[in-house]
């Protein structure tokens, strides 16, 4: 089994790593009076273009290397195997008790993610580095499209969970406008606000225009997604988390930044993902194995309002995000010293340093709380890359 799923995800990630290596420059739009203007990409220097494909192959070798080694021998993380099912409509089942059915997705009525230059909202495959809002997942480019939506949870049979939301995410990944070919993912996240529980659902690593199209120029992702009514269908959409969905969703169910936070629901101010906050309760249905973990140091006022997720944090800054210009919200750069001593503790591995601890959420009622060494589901990622080796 672990040789078919590791399979299954290296051959995926080549899909996916052939999908950004689109050998031309995409257009940008610009939007002036509601309507966009496409215009002329500027060609960019080759030694640019060089850099960005090298940084790329590098970012895609590491990446495979992390992968394979999360189903290594010698993760302690591994040896229990996981309860995660094979199919999106088993996943169903195991979650309906805590968080009801997944929401019926409409692409056409979620909300798109708009993206910025200098404050003004601009369509198309842009360069992050000249984003107000790029996607920071380390690539050179940022794409136009994506959407976003939050739906109360509900019983099959409709009836409302107030404890319970699902978020919607489509992730356009599209470079080049090409629309014969949707380059992207459709993914869903449902959370019990009570209990902590937790389902991750992505959608397969396949073309996807069975279902998902895009308007021309802006490339705003529609469509509608198979439900649970016809599942088959569903189960050709989505597939449960195929890894460790905590290695990048690592403090809490929700990843946000500029990019997922410029999202916000009509007529409000208020974010389409929720911000939750250090005692959020955290556990994710089927992944009882899965490395729970987050580093936490006493005194230190990065964890005053949550919690840190240092591979997420390692993500962003591969992307070239500065903590300092952003965090705290309001004084940027005041907890520079904090900062500093959270990156040493994660670099020496908390149990190196005084006062930093390895911690899990809480969930099920239950409180959060230190662990140790004794801690039986340890995975390779979730490690400084300067720490010492887990093994």
């Amino acid at each position: 089994m672990k040789l078919k799923l590791s399979a299954f995800l290296v051959v995926s990630s080549l899909l996916v790593y052939a999908s950004i290596n689109k050998g031309m420059d995409p257009p940008e739009v610009e939007v002036r009076n509601d309507k966009p203007e496409i215009k002329a990409p500027a060609e960019p220097l080759q030694k640019e273009k060089d850099d960005e494909k090298a940084k790329q192959k590098e970012k895609f070798k590491d990446f495979l290397k992390a992968l394979l080694s999360g189903f290594g021998k010698d993760d302690e993380g591994d040896k229990k195997g996981s309860s995660m099912p094979r199919s999106a409509m088993e996943y169903v089942k195991m979650c309906e008790p805590e968080l009801g059915v997944p929401p019926k997705i409409n692409l056409s009525e979620c909300i798109e993610i708009p993206l910025y230059v200098n404050g003004v909202q601009k369509h198309g495959a842009l360069r992050s580095k000249e984003l107000d809002n790029p996607n920071l997942q380390g690539k050179g480019f940022t794409s136009s499209g994506s959407v976003l939506q939050r739906y109360e949870g509900r019983t099959a049979e409709g009836k409302p969970l107030p404890d319970v939301i699902w978020i919607a995410f489509g992730r356009n990944e599209d470079w080049d406008g090409d629309q014969r070919r949707f380059v992207g993912s459709v993914q869903m996240i449902g959370y019990n606000k009570k209990t902590g529980a937790t389902a991750f659902f992505e959608s397969r690593f396949r073309n996807l225009n069975d279902w998902v199209t895009q308007d021309k120029g802006t490339l705003r992702m529609r469509g509608k997604m198979p439900w649970i009514d016809r599942p088959k269908e569903f189960n050709r959409a989505y597939v449960p988390a195929p890894m460790q969905c905590v290695s990048c969703h690592q403090a809490d169910p929700f990843v946000t930044n500029p990019f997922i936070k410029a999202a916000k629901i009509p007529g409000t101010d208020k974010t389409v993902v929720p911000k939750l906050d250090k005692d959020s309760p955290y556990y994710v249905i089927g992944g009882e194995d899965w490395d729970m973990r987050t580093m936490h140091i006493e005194g230190n006022s990065c964890f005053d309002c949550h919690r840190v997720g240092m591979k997420t944090v390692e993500l962003f800054l591969d992307a070239g995000w500065d903590p300092n210009k952003h965090m705290p919200p309001r004084k940027p750069g005041s907890l520079a010293d904090d900062y500093r001593e959270l990156m040493d503790a994660w670099n020496k591995g908390p149990e190196n340093v005084p006062n930093a601890h390895w911690v899990i959420p809480p969930a099920r009622g239950k409180k959060g709380r230190i662990v140790g060494d004794d801690y039986p589901h340890k995975a390779r990622f979730n490690r400084g890359k300067k720490s010492p080796l887990i093994d």
